[in-house]
């Protein structure tokens, strides 16, 4: 993991398509299929994340990748780690009912000098996933995009099992003029849609 630039500034969400490719489908529960992307900041996220059909959610858990859990990484020792701790601990409640969703966080920066969109990948269905693919285009409603068709694979190698009701941590890489566009994005102009979105459900 890199060193985190800023503190959280802006929690966008798009909702994604669960398509397990399991031999098992899970017919009881199936996430949305609403793509459009969403704003959430504040007493509105709080509001829009607490209504959940027969209860309320539980509180989320942050999970470590498994690539980094290998190396002896922590919460504790590990600084974006901590950071996103303290955020989710904030609002624990973040995330989309019977559902996976995405929150592009804030922009960091890697040792060489280059940076990152620092994204959460969060999962609030029923069952552990993993192994998960969707091509994705982010960028503000004028069609200016950050990333465009982006084939995006979480795998179990390295991201470990994403389970119910956890979130785990990845960075996209941008150039200044893709960060310049993401520092603009608003709750009003954001884009965020998916395509092609596939996962495992582990048994």
């Amino acid at each position: 993991m890199k060193k985190l630039l800023m503190l959280i500034t802006v929690a966008l969400l798009f909702l994604l398509v669960a398509c397990s490719n399991n031999s098992k489908e899970n017919e009881s529960e199936q996430p949305s299929e609403n793509t459009e992307a969403q704003s959430n900041k504040g007493e509105g996220n709080e509001q829009k994340t607490n209504e959940h059909a027969g209860g309320q959610m539980n509180d989320l858990k942050l999970e470590l990748q498994k690539q980094d859990m290998d190396v002896g990484m922590t919460i504790e020792n590990n600084e974006i780690y901590s950071v996103l701790d303290e955020a989710i601990k904030a609002d624990p409640k973040m995330g989309v009912p019977n559902d996976f969703s995405l929150y592009p966080f804030d922009i960091s920066v890697n040792p060489d000098g280059s940076r990152s969109i620092l994204f959460l990948a969060i999962n609030r269905l029923k069952d552990p996933i993993k192994n998960i693919t969707f091509d994705m285009t982010f960028g503000n409603k004028e069609g200016e995009y950050i990333y465009e068709n982006e084939k995006l694979v979480l795998t179990e190698d390295e991201f470990g099992i994403l389970n119910p009701d956890s979130a785990i941590p990845f960075m996209l890489d941008v150039t200044p003029e893709q960060e310049q566009l993401f520092n603009r994005l608003t709750k009003d102009n954001v884009h965020l849609e998916k395509a092609n979105f596939k996962m495992d459900v582990e048994e």
